[in-house]
């Protein structure tokens, strides 16, 4: 095996340590890392050594937890962390009314980024489940994200682009464009099966106040026998506006207290 190729395994299997125990909530023992990232126990060791050298990982009792730098690094950007905290308690009442996942998601590239997710003990494992990212194509909230989109990421217009995860998964873009042709035409899309066999998911976007453009969207999401999209489209249509108007009046809020802060420091510096 060549340098380089040694190198880009070498990343690759850091980078699987990594999203594995970024999805974890305590810390993960040296032999779950390497069993679960079906890594040997000797190269996952080494790896941890290097990643808690860097700061991206530390020991914490008797396992490993993701590291201050990777979390100083993974932080959302302040217009996100807003768009988060607005959104909670209207996805809060929206599993509580229906026992469902509800999501929060923002396009980072062909790939879906959940800010949020709000489920019980009892949830089916829809598409955001213990994930941070998805692939758009596959996921509702991916769909009605690209939908909107002026340029579609260049990943999902190349030959091959579109991966199967399912046997439901799109894999033609014509048949793509189309899907995404009506969602923006109806303000909704639907993933019928295709990142998860047997779970359906509907999504809405959440709107810019000025531009009406989607600056993010939300999901909910279940079993395909008890999901009816119909329904699920107007609860979630609800949500997606609730959220848009709190977004837009925390927004507000904050420009507010930031005229406020500059002028009362433009009057300390006359005085």
């Amino acid at each position: 095996m060549s340098e380089a190729s040694d190198a880009d395994d070498l990343v690759s299997r850091a980078a699987r340590v990594l999203d594995l125990l970024g999805d974890q909530a305590t810390p993960v023992a040296l032999s779950n890392i390497a069993r679960w990232s079906e890594i040997p126990k000797t190269t996952v060791w080494r790896l941890l050594k290097i990643l808690r050298a860097n700061g991206l990982v530390e020991r914490e009792d008797v396992g490993y937890v993701v590291g201050p730098r990777l979390v100083h690094i993974a932080a959302l950007p302040e217009d996100q962390e807003l768009l988060r905290a607005s959104a909670v308690p209207f996805l809060v009442d929206l599993h509580v009314r229906t026992g469902a996942m509800v999501s929060l998601g923002v396009l980072a590239g062909s790939e879906v980024r959940y800010l949020e997710r709000i489920y019980g003990h009892m949830a089916a494992r829809t598409p955001s489940y213990g994930r941070t990212f998805a692939p758009a194509h596959c996921t509702a909230i991916g769909k009605i994200l690209l939908a909107y989109a002026h340029d579609r990421p260049l990943q999902l217009t190349r030959p091959g682009a579109l991966v199967p995860v399912t046997s439901r998964s799109i894999t033609d873009l014509d048949e793509l464009s189309a899907q995404l042709a009506e969602a923006r035409n109806i303000g909704i899309a639907v993933n019928d099966g295709e990142f998860v066999r047997g779970v359906r998911c509907v999504a809405s976007p959440v709107l810019d106040g000025h531009r009406r453009r989607p600056i993010a969207a939300v999901a909910i999401g279940d079993a395909a026998s008890s999901l009816d999209v119909n329904r699920a489209s107007v609860l979630i249509r609800q949500t997606a506006f609730a959220v848009s108007v709190a977004v837009r009046a925390a927004a507000h809020a904050r420009r507010g207290q930031i005229h406020r802060a500059d002028l009362s420091r433009g009057y300390r510096l006359m005085g």
